[in-house]
């Protein structure tokens, strides 16, 4: 069953998680028939990481997928903003198209060059919960900004 918006904001609190090696947190908040996360790391991998993990979380419960499978993602762009709307837009598609859901992952970031693996399994309605469907991620109101704590990021998707 799809979720509005609203109803994330409402039903979903800020979300403080440990992500691989990195410490940081996302939360959501609305955007008019979107959603979208902004999200706090102290490193680069650990801000890919968590944007990974927020939007799986959007699409269902990220702790009912069991890391069975193993993927690799090698992306080089021309800025970090990029860069993030790609990854994400990678997970999705590998989604969308093999039916591979992703929960846990381990990100290097090197200027606008992406190292990354990703732990999943096929998606199945019977062991997955279903939350909302992402159509797409947008460029809307994106940022990946270097804070005087680490680095912070904000993503609109299109649901």
């Amino acid at each position: 069953m799809d979720r509005s918006p609203r109803e994330w904001t409402r039903n979903t609190m800020k979300k403080s998680i440990a992500s691989g090696t990195e410490r940081g947190s996302f939360e959501f908040f609305d955007h008019t028939a979107d959603v979208g996360i902004r999200v706090r790391a102290a490193t680069l991998g650990g801000i890919f990481e968590l944007a990974a993990r927020a939007m799986t979380e959007i699409i269902t419960e990220v702790q009912l997928i069991s890391p069975r499978v193993q993927r690799t993602f090698n992306l080089i762009e021309e800025d970090l903003e990029i860069l993030l709307v790609n990854w994400l837009q990678q997970l999705l598609y590998v989604f969308d198209t093999e039916g591979l859901i992703f929960g846990k992952f381990q990100a290097e970031v090197e200027e606008a060059a992406l190292r990354a693996t990703a732990w999943g399994e096929q998606f199945s309605a019977d062991v997955h919960v279903v939350k909302t469907e992402i159509k797409a991620v947008t460029y809307h109101q994106l940022e990946v900004v270097q804070v005087k704590d680490g680095w912070q990021a904000q993503v609109i998707f299109d649901l």
